[in-house]
């Protein structure tokens, strides 16, 4: 993907990134000050378990769609990389569309389960149950849209491999 769309995908990457630390550093200092009220005022804030766990499955699930992008995720590259570069190349492309459609059931079952629990609320926060799994579809359809710009972007790679390889086998336009 050359141009503007990689780009804006990128800074949506990043953003996405930024707030998954912001959502890190949050819950560091919350911790931290959890630590130290439980040990040192004796009084420790009932809440931050609940935050805790929201923020957690936040930040690892934004974190996961992030690095669908950026291609840091698990993956099949040591497979991929000793393969000839035709077969590697559709290794990665096969491994894209595996995560896209991860991610589409990922969004069916975590919406599915996000309505399921919206109703109830935390006990200590007071704010719905459903928020804490509302990431699962927020970062699946990151996944998915990421996934598929990937794939777009390596199908396009293997087109112009090919006519590179076309052109240079029959000598291109100004062979003698």
């Amino acid at each position: 993907m050359r141009g503007g769309l990689s780009k804006l995908v990128g800074r949506m990457e990043r953003v996405l990134t930024a707030l998954t630390a912001v959502l890190m550093g949050i819950l560091s200092v919350i911790v931290c000050w959890q630590v130290f009220a439980r040990y040192v005022l004796q009084k420790s804030p009932i809440w931050v378990e609940e935050f805790s766990v929201t923020a957690i499955m936040w930040i690892g699930l934004l974190g996961a769609a992030g690095a669908v992008w950026t291609g840091d995720h698990m993956r099949l590259e040591f497979v991929a990389k000793r393969l000839p570069a035709s077969f590697g190349l559709a290794v990665e492309i096969l491994t894209d569309a595996a995560i896209g459609a991860f991610a589409i059931f990922l969004l069916q079952n975590g919406w599915a389960l996000t309505q399921a629990t919206w109703t109830s609320t935390m006990s200590t926060i007071h704010l719905p149950i459903g928020l804490t799994y509302l990431v699962l579809p927020v970062a699946a359809l990151f996944m998915i849209f990421f996934s598929i710009i990937r794939i777009v972007d390596k199908v396009g790679e293997a087109k112009r491999k090919a006519s590179a390889s076309r052109q240079g086998a029959g000598g291109g336009e100004h062979a003698r």
